[in-house]
């Protein structure tokens, strides 16, 4: 075993921590006899971390870290793959189309549509997502080829991988790694960066396949070198890959805080860009998070590549800087900010320089994108803002308390991406934006009293909210609460308008008062198990999937309702009468598949959509009067309605009463049009008026054995005639038959 008083060791343990140098004491026995050779293998490859070991053990990488310091001391090193194909002919094989290399803005643009624009976030219709936005690479902003060279390669089945199967998307599934953009560095030796479809959806996105050619297709990385003359920086034949880790054009491996676009922040005031390194004098500079700050002059800034394109409040937010502070902590560095107005402002750090607490007492308005990339802050204090604006902290997922005693305006993606926050007091914001801590799923109690309106997604994806309080509240958008299985109870006094998805898949709620509302989006409170009565008395207009797979409905009040969407209580199973006394229209599936509805009212309706009651078996009476058109497939398989009465009725769709053998007697004075398998299979209807009847579809009255009178118009004398005669022949024969 080797001795631990090793000249290597030693510096390896000071450097790296006891454990790092205990583990290269059982890899690398062999090398240690070699003074210097190890130090200088690792002090070259990897920045000095005592986390290392951590990261090396938590992911499995022992194994792999040895293969790949061996290879870096190799002192025959194995023969490169000869490669015969190019990269567009092995892309081929691995179903991809490369295309030329990009050598204009142009051609770069050529692929943006591939790439979803905006904050990364669900656009639903109908229930499915459509189209995503926020997965659009920064490379199309422009300005990329100046520092690198670029291709995109595109699978041949592109069109066939949508978005919205991939809801829970991974960096590599197909989705991902559909399109791809290839991207050199023109430093010398330049490195790689595999970026996929999904930006910054997922982890670490632009180092998809490790950025590792030869895991897309054995050979793939010579091929380039080859054919398109890159230096690419190769360390050795075995690829070492640390979550966490970026490796620089130095050959050294850093650990990083946060990525945006190919540029890392590092600790140890490092930042890399297009592979780079850069090392900022600790005595005039502080890296933190995106931030520098510059000791000297006092002012705190941006990195000036991506992260000065991207809003971000901050800066603003501290003013100009009379005097800063360094105070040591445990968990790291306390920044203390005096600036030319206001009381000190506090920034805590922990031992990586993230931040991990603010405080600011001067600040009144935050703007956008205050702290969005900052994914530690635990906690924050802005006790006199009054308004905040989009992407607050988007990123966090960190943040367990926050003060905002007075803040009344609220933007888009407030804490958007914190799943830990179980408590939040806003007593005086009156308007919240979209994504409102969508997302969280701990936050149990929520009390606003003063909120009037609230924008799309407010807290969707929250399983545990148990108590919310919205008592002034009149306006919500879309997908409130959607995908909550907890909360019973919601009253809302106050409100007048709801988008989609209002509480869509709560199994659980038991109890809802919406005393003023007049008008409800597609989606409300559908694959409800548990309500069983609704009342609204002023609800004008409700969209699809109106409590839809609600089996436990039994009792509904509509009193004003004038419109109704697709599906509306699509799959009741326990109403089993409705009055609606003022409906103009009714939508596709209206009460699909509800077997006990034995009485309806609907006085004023003057259009239905298809597939009315379908499976309907209890009603026995049909009063429209003011209908004028109906769709395919209205109360089919009803074996009980014996009267009906649509005197206004115009136009009818296909299977009309289809398999009815009650109805004997049916008048439809105003009907011109008719389909297909008009009140197919029913044996008892003996009188028909049609006078009006213009055209009628296949197998009209088929299966008709009954008639005696039938009033066709003239147009269809013919038919009717043809009606009669079958119907006096088939009872003919039935008559002989008996006897």
């Amino acid at each position: 075993m080797v001795n631990m008083e090793n000249t290597d060791l030693k510096w390896i343990k000071k450097h790296y921590g006891e454990k790092f140098s205990h583990l290269c004491r059982d890899l690398f026995p062999t090398f240690l006899e070699i003074e210097g050779l190890l130090l200088k293998v690792i002090s070259e490859h990897f920045l000095p971390s005592r986390e290392l070991y951590d990261d090396l053990v938590n992911n499995n990488l022992t194994n792999m870290f040895k293969n790949y310091i061996y290879g870096l001391v190799d002192i025959d090193p194995a023969t490169p793959i000869e490669v015969k194909l190019s990269p567009e002919e092995l892309m081929d094989k691995a179903g991809y189309i490369l295309y030329p290399e990009c050598q204009t803005e142009e051609d770069i643009q050529k692929f943006r549509h591939y790439y979803k624009r905006g904050e990364a976030t669900p656009i639903y219709r109908g229930g499915q997502p459509k189209h995503w936005e926020g997965e659009e690479l920064c490379t199309f902003n422009g300005g990329r080829l100046k520092s690198c060279r670029v291709w995109f390669a595109v699978k041949k089945n592109v069109d066939e991988i949508r978005r919205e199967d991939y809801k829970n998307p991974r960096r590599e599934d197909d989705y991902g790694v559909s399109v791809l953009s290839i991207q050199f560095t023109k430093t010398h030796p330049a490195t790689l960066s595999i970026k996929n479809r999904y930006n910054h959806t997922v982890s670490n996105p632009d180092a998809t396949f490790s950025n590792d050619l030869d895991n897309i297709i054995v050979g793939l990385t010579q091929s380039f070198i080859k054919n398109y003359n890159i230096d690419l920086i190769e360390s050795s034949n075995t690829k070492l890959s640390i979550p966490g880790y970026v490796q620089a054009s130095d050959g050294i491996y850093y650990k990083y805080n946060l990525e945006l676009d190919n540029v890392y922040c590092c600790p140890n005031n490092v930042i890399i860009y297009n592979g780079e390194a850069k090392h900022f004098d600790k005595e005039k500079f502080l890296v933190f998070d995106n931030f520098i700050l510059d000791i000297k002059n006092k002012e705190i800034l941006k990195y000036n590549h991506k992260f000065n394109k991207n809003s971000d409040s901050f800066i603003e937010s501290i003013g100009k800087i009379e005097e800063i502070k360094r105070v040591p902590t445990k968990e790291g560095l306390t920044l203390q900010i005096t600036p030319a107005v206001g009381e000190t402002v506090e920034i805590k750090l922990n031992k990586h320089n993230e931040i991990i607490e603010y405080t600011n007492p001067n600040v009144t308005e935050i703007g956008n994108g205050f702290l969005r990339l900052s994914e530690k802050i635990e906690k924050i204090n802005l006790p006199n803002v009054t308004k905040i604006g989009h992407n607050f902290l988007h990123f966090n997922n960190s943040l367990t308390q926050i003060n905002l005693p007075n803040v009344q305006q609220i933007g888009s993606n407030f804490l958007n991406n914190n799943n830990v926050i179980t408590e939040i007091n806003l007593p005086n914001v009156q308007q919240i934006s979209d994504s409102f801590l969508s997302n969280n799923n701990s936050l149990k109690k929520l009390n606003l009293p003063k909120v009037k309106n609230i924008g799309n997604f407010f807290i969707s994806n929250n399983n545990v909210l148990t108590e919310i309080n919205l008592p002034v509240i009149q306006n919500i958008g879309d997908y409130f609460l959607r995908n909550n299985q907890s909360l019973k109870t919601i009253i809302l006094p106050m409100i007048e308008k709801i988008g989609n998805s209002f509480l869509e898949s709560n199994y659980g709620l038991v109890e809802i008062k919406l005393p003023m509302i007049q008008k409800i989006g597609d989606d409300f409170l559908a694959n409800n198990t548990e309500l069983n009565e609704i009342n609204m008395p002023y609800l004008l207009q409700v969209g699809d999937n109106f409590l839809s797979n609600c089996f436990n409905l039994k009792q509904i009040d509509l009193p004003n309702i004038l419109q109704i969407g697709n599906n509306f209580l699509q799959n009741n199973l326990t109403l089993e009468q409705i009055n609606l006394p003022y409906v103009l229209e009714i939508g596709n599936n209206f009460l699909l598949k509800n077997q006990i509805l034995h009485q309806i009212n609907l006085p004023n309706v003057e259009k239905i959509g298809n597939a009315c009651l379908f499976e309907n078996l209890s009603l026995t009476n049909i009063n429209f009067p003011e209908v004028q058109q109906i769709g395919d497939n209205f109360i089919p398989n009803n074996n009980s309605i014996s009267q009906i009465n649509l005197p206004k009725v115009k136009n009818i769709g296909n299977y009309f009463l289809y398999v009815n053998e009650s109805l004997k007697s049916l008048d439809l004075p105003e009907i011109e049009k008719i389909g297909d398998y008009f009140l197919y299979v029913n044996e008892s209807l003996k009188i028909l008026n049609l006078p009006k009847i213009q055209k009628v579809g296949q197998e009209f009255l088929g299966s008709n054995f009954s008639l005696i009178e039938v009033n066709l118009s003239q147009k269809l004398k013919t038919l009717e005639q043809k009606l009669l005669a079958d119907s006096t022949a088939n009872q003919q024969n039935s008559s002989n038959k008996e006897k």
